[in-house]
């Protein structure tokens, strides 16, 4: 197979109903120059060939499947996907997530277009949250994730992770000086590696809503979530702080000042818990009634918006019709005071007093 422009990294296991749509995001791609690295860490090899079969025709021998006997986890399959593609990019697109048909398309003609030392780019996320009933997927809610965000900062990738995986180009050359996806970590690879990145290379930024992190905190059972409510924010907890630790104490050995003091230091100076981890925390009754208040702010706000416009509506109707009443008050003033008015002003009077005289109204 020749040397495609992107590798596209899909880790899962017994995962059939999203993978789909994971196929269905990559087979949907404005630009064709891709192969779609499917990497099975330990599920059921027949449920992954139920999802692709279908699709040979469409895939066009641009599909890899790499099938794990046992799971070797997150990371451990990211570098078993790279490893067994060849390409000029690297994107890790997981099974839950999705792509604008446009992503590879754009995204690819921002790093192309961009010189050292930019290696990677990111675009804008929309996070999309999610239930399973069965095999039906329904949307919740959405929210944009970071479209506020237009450079990534190595100062503020200290601080927490700035934007999921499935926004993430980047050139396989880079890995060169970053390194591979750390293996022995369960969670928050993609953070460390993101670190690593920065320390080494810049990423642009596409101020586009192109990638879509799809999320569940629990539904269609365990192996659909995205985290367990019993100890997902527990274990991100304790790796945020092992690798915060270990860079640490990295510079601390080599005497110098690195990524180790700027991730402690922002983190202590700033003493921040990211908005998904926190919600992540919370008991399940305390998650519904978060998401139900959210529906009620974005209800507010529809009827605010109503409202706003009603009152524009009035006090255009207000300004009419004080035009009117201004146009009359001019009328009677020029009444007042033309010729005729005037000349027959003692006419009027002497009716008057006639009616006064004679008693009649």
């Amino acid at each position: 197979m020749p040397q495609a422009a992107v590798a596209i990294i899909t880790r899962t296991k017994d995962r059939p109903l999203l993978l789909r749509r994971a196929v269905e995001s990559v087979l949907g791609q404005t630009h064709a120059g891709w192969v779609h690295v499917i990497v099975n860490d330990g599920g059921d090899p027949a449920a992954v060939e139920q999802v692709v079969a279908p699709q040979a025709t469409r895939y066009a021998g641009r599909l890899i499947r790499v099938d794990n006997p046992h799971s070797l986890g997150m990371e451990a399959a990211s570098n078993k996907g790279i490893a067994a593609s060849d390409s000029r990019y690297l994107v890790i697109h997981d099974d839950d997530d999705s792509w604008e048909p446009a992503f590879l398309e754009k995204m690819t003609a921002l790093l192309e277009a961009s010189k050292p030392p930019v290696a990677g780019a990111i675009c804008h996320s929309v996070l999309v949250r999610e239930a399973i009933e069965g095999e039906t997927v329904t949307e919740t809610a959405r929210e944009d994730f970071n479209t506020d965000l237009l450079a990534v900062s190595l100062a503020q990738m200290a601080v927490r992770n700035l934007f999921p995986p499935i926004s993430f180009l980047f050139q396989r050359a880079a890995l060169d000086a970053a390194g591979a996806f750390r293996e022995e970590l369960p969670v928050l690879g993609d953070w460390d590696f993101n670190l690593r990145f920065l320390r080494h290379h810049e990423i642009a930024v596409l101020p586009e809503k192109l990638a879509f992190w799809h999320h569940r905190i629990a539904a269609g059972g365990a192996d659909y979530a995205n985290s367990s409510m019993e100890d997902g924010a527990a274990r991100h907890a304790r790796h945020d702080t092992l690798i915060r630790n270990e860079l640490l104490r990295a510079d601390m050995e080599a005497g110098r000042v690195d990524i180790g003091f700027l991730a402690n230091f922002a983190a202590a100076s700033r003493d921040i818990v990211p908005g998904h981890l926190l919600e992540e925390r919370l008991p399940p009754p305390a998650r519904a009634t978060l998401d139900g208040l959210r529906d009620d702010l974005r209800l507010t706000g529809d009827r605010l918006r109503q409202a706003e416009a009603e009152i524009t509506q009035l006090r255009a109707a207000h300004a009419d019709q004080q035009g009117v009443i201004a146009g009359l008050n001019r009328q009677i003033e020029t009444m007042y005071r033309s010729t005729s008015w005037q000349v027959t002003a003692p006419l009027r009077f002497a009716r008057r007093l006639a009616k006064r005289l004679t008693g009649r109204s």
